[in-house]
């Protein structure tokens, strides 16, 4: 009998393992936007992580589990998935109320950790774009001068400009050029703008196992190939491609989302169709969704047919199995 606890995760990877590399990932995207913006972004990860933890052992202490679900780091995890898709600017109350939404609401009514359907953290977020997308999506320059500490920032002390999803929705030309890009030149959201980390540390995390290739891969190569084929801008196809990856949470939610060991399938060929699927989904959000950036919705939708997608793709493969072994016994027997 398995007596660990929650999630009870198919790798060789421990829980805590997995949410210590992703905590990793907070130093060099931290510090990415500290270079940027000042110290800021610092505190708006530090509120999201404090509110997701103190709403963590509050639901403890109501539901009467014990209180080391507080320090096992999946409420950390969830704080700090949700402050890195802030804006650096955006009002300190807003990755709190997103935390304290994500555990109260999506992880602890399911019975806490390892048993919550959906991803707490896209859930958090895509509560706020639904609420407040214009606290979510007005986005500071990038003037290397540190932004107001205050909890709101009044209106007009700080030069904006549009995010490259909302130039790219608009069907504008970005101005940036790609390597300013993948340098992660452009406003946008906290964690969400530096490609190279971000591509850097998802080479990081498949090399410890800690997402599946079976998941990454097909989204990637998925969103590429649509990408391409479906561009945005008059721009050639491989600005195209680079603009599309890099804009709201598309690479973000390639890294982190969509590879939540407790809301994807078990099943390699069910991770196969489910990591194709979420970036279709994604791509799609991306074009006719409501807003600049939908693909916390996306992962979310995708997250409520992760047990068919599994169950489907279990059963097909072995009956396909199944039969085959049964034709080759006959034609051994004939």
């Amino acid at each position: 009998m398995n007596k660990r606890t929650a999630p009870h995760i198919r790798t060789d990877a421990t829980a805590g393992k997995m949410m210590f590399d992703i905590l990793l990932a907070a130093v060099p995207l931290g510090v990415f936007s500290f270079v940027n913006y000042g110290l800021r972004p610092i505190c708006i990860l530090l509120l999201s992580v404090l509110a997701a933890m103190v709403t963590e052992a509050i639901c403890c202490f109501l539901g009467r589990r014990p209180m080391r679900a507080v320090l096992d780091g999946t409420a950390a995890v969830t704080g700090l998935l949700i402050g890195l898709m802030m804006s650096p600017m955006v009002d300190y109350w807003v990755p709190m109320v997103a935390s304290a939404l994500a555990i109260s609401v999506v992880k602890a009514p399911f019975g806490g950790t390892g048993r919550n359907v959906f991803n707490p953290a896209a859930a958090g977020v895509a509560a706020m774009t639904f609420c407040f997308p214009d606290k979510m999506f007005t986005y500071p320059a990038i003037t290397h001068t540190p932004l107001p500490l205050t909890p709101v920032i009044p209106e007009g002390t700080v030069i904006t400009e549009l995010s490259l999803a909302a130039q790219l929705r608009a069907g504008a030309t970005p101005t940036q050029a790609p390597l300013h890009l993948l340098l992660g030149d452009f406003s946008g959201p906290i964690g969400g703008t530096a490609a190279l980390i971000l591509l850097a540390f998802m080479g990081y995390l498949l090399v410890h196992r800690t997402v599946s290739g079976w998941v990454v891969l097909p989204y990637f190569i998925t969103c590429v190939v649509i990408t391409w084929l479906f561009p945005l801008t008059g721009m050639n196809a491989t600005y195209n491609t680079l603009s599309q990856l890099l804009s709201g949470y598309v690479l973000f939610a390639g890294v982190f989302l969509i590879n939540d060991p407790v809301t994807t399938p078990r099943f390699w060929i069910g991770r196969l169709f489910y990591g194709f699927l979420a970036a279709c989904l994604v791509m799609a959000m991306q074009r006719i969704g409501r807003f600049e950036v939908g693909t916390c919705f996306a992962i979310l939708t995708m997250n409520a047919f992760s047990p068919i997608i599994d169950r489907w793709s279990w059963h097909s493969w072995h009956y396909l199995t199944r039969r085959l072994r049964i034709r080759k016994e006959v034609k051994a027997y004939e």
